[in-house]
């Protein structure tokens, strides 16, 4: 089989070089809009060829563009006879610019979503393991063509990850909460910090801030797509933020506790999950 993949930056050429290193396909090809980085990526041995366009005969097609992308991608393939998928953070803002076009999902797109990136962008940043043990939510909707979902499923289990299925809606609320929101704060929270004070930044610093050195590009479309869901976020996290100073300034000693066990305490369970 033939795979095509748009977008030959940190996740698409991840996937390639995952997919090569367990022989899901015969054939990896790659086409970017930024030309030299597809060359970049057939440089370095992450797809076959770089083309132009998706090839007719790809039996599978994986979106890879940033997230503004993806929904023209999707229209533009809606005849493909491949199972097209993609890896955007945010769902239903596509399913709906989708619809919006078509009326209709094309039976074979399957909307999916590896939860799992770097701070890192561009082919020469691909991991073979990228994907090994990590999540990956698909959101099919009704028009979802049920054999094109569980091809979509035996991939992403082929390179390694666990996969479970949820709505869009669910997805983008989930995900503006666990995802998109520490974006979000570490990025602002960045903006605050004078450069001389960068010398005494330790460990705590860096394991807060690693995000915030993210594509500001990509992040930037992701705050726009999942705003609804990203600002109810921020609106739970400002009543925390209160809550916790509220404790400090009265000098409540027992609630600032209780408070830091619990959010301790969930800190434990993902280290436990």
């Amino acid at each position: 089989m033939k795979l095509a993949i748009v977008g030959t930056g940190f996740i698409g050429c991840s996937f390639a070089r995952t997919a090569a290193d367990h022989g899901l396909f015969a054939e990896v090809v790659g086409l970017d809009k930024h030309r030299a980085r597809a060359r970049k990526a057939l440089d370095l041995g992450l797809v076959d060829a770089a083309v132009d366009r998706v090839p007719d005969d790809a039996a599978a097609v994986l979106l890879a563009p940033p997230s503004d992308q993806v929904a023209s991608w999707v229209c533009d393939l809606a005849d493909h006879p491949g199972v097209v998928f993609d890896v955007a953070s945010v769902k239903q803002p596509i399913v709906k610019a989708v619809r919006h076009r078509l009326k209709s999902l094309p039976p074979r797109y399957v909307p999916s979503h590896p939860v799992c990136g770097s701070e890192r962008s561009g082919p020469e940043e691909a991991e073979i393991d990228l994907f090994h043990d990590q999540t990956v939510i698909l959101t099919p909707e009704p028009e979802t063509d049920a054999s094109a979902t569980g091809v979509v499923q035996v991939m992403w289990r082929a390179v390694g990850a666990h996969v479970r299925t949820m709505t869009v809606e669910e997805h983008d609320r989930i995900l503006a909460v666990t995802s998109h929101l520490p974006h979000l704060l570490s990025f602002a929270y960045m903006n605050g910090v004078e450069p001389s004070m960068l010398s005494l930044a330790g460990g705590g610093f860096r394991d807060f801030t690693r995000i915030a050195a993210s594509s500001p590009t990509l992040w930037e479309q992701i705050f726009r797509l999942n705003k609804a869901p990203l600002m109810a976020a921020l609106k739970a996290c400002r009543h925390e933020i209160r809550e916790l100073e509220t404790a400090i300034r009265r000098d409540d000693t027992e609630a600032v506790r209780t408070l830091l066990e619990s959010a301790a305490n969930r800190r434990r369970e993902f280290d436990g999950a």
